[in-house]
């Protein structure tokens, strides 16, 4: 039973690792020397909260930008996102009770937040 957790704890390091480029160093930095679920949970904890500050500093940024009527639009959307997010990571997290299962659940969370914050930012600075 042990190895195909230490396996799958492998396989999850290195798919982590692997997007690493499109995050900041820190979490490229935290991931390498995180040897256990626990330590890769900080790692992706720690990012989430980056990103999830990017997304909503990028949304508040393009707002101001919109009319209202784009404002309203926007606001429509990006809370049928976040259920969609929510859910969707819930769903990745719930597959098991394993820890794998919570840092897939979490990896979910930093992912999508991290996707929606670029795609903002496309809207906002198109061409950029």
């Amino acid at each position: 039973m042990f190895k195909p957790f230490l396996f799958a704890s492998i396989a999850l390091l290195a798919a982590a690792t692997a997007q690493a480029d499109d995050y900041s160093s820190s979490y490229t930095q935290c991931m390498d020397k995180a040897s256990s679920t626990s330590a890769m949970g900080a790692c992706i904890q720690a990012e989430t909260k980056l990103q999830d500050d990017r997304l909503n500093r990028v949304y508040k940024q393009l707002l101001s930008k919109l009319d209202p009527a784009q404002q309203k639009a926007l606001r429509e959307v990006q809370r049928k996102w976040i259920a969609y997010r929510d859910g969707n990571c819930a769903f990745h997290r719930n597959l098991s009770d394993g820890s794998l299962y919570r840092i897939e659940g979490a990896m979910c969370f930093m992912d999508m937040s991290k996707e929606r914050a670029a795609e903002l930012e496309r809207v906002l600075s198109p061409g950029q």
